[in-house]
């Protein structure tokens, strides 16, 4: 998703955002950056992958966009091959993760419109969210 001319508030976004996947039990990380480039890390308990959330520009001109963290090429070898013997399993854990991640993206766009125009900053007053975090 990108936004344009919007002029909102990205370290508010990115409070915001952190919070919003803590509520829903995530783990969250933040990564930081000295470029218009701020990362935040997602994973479940109960889910072996992690998923990134990349907000890339200023106030201004910023996008939003969602990454999955690829297992490694090992891990992917050996559930192949486990797959060989015990069936589906490997699948069907694979076509649940995938199931979990789009409802993900999903509620997040939800949140995102939701939230962006709040945080938009005029030149009379700050933003209408509460920044605490």
């Amino acid at each position: 998703m990108r936004w344009v001319g919007d002029n909102v508030d990205l370290d508010l976004l990115v409070i915001c955002l952190k919070r919003y996947f803590k509520e829903k039990k995530f783990k969250v990380e933040e990564e930081k950056r000295e470029n218009k480039r701020r990362i935040i890390l997602c994973s479940l308990p109960y889910v072996s992958r992690k998923f990134k959330i990349i907000i890339e520009g200023d106030s201004e001109d910023f996008s939003i966009e969602t990454f999955f963290k690829e297992r490694k090429r090992s891990l992917m070898l050996l559930h192949g091959i486990y797959s060989l013997f015990g069936g589906g399993a490997f699948v069907l854990n694979e076509v649940k993760f995938e199931e979990l991640m789009l409802n993900i993206e999903k509620d997040l766009k939800s949140f995102l419109e939701q939230i962006v125009p709040l945080l938009k900053i005029s030149k009379e007053k700050k933003p209408k969210f509460n920044s605490h975090d």
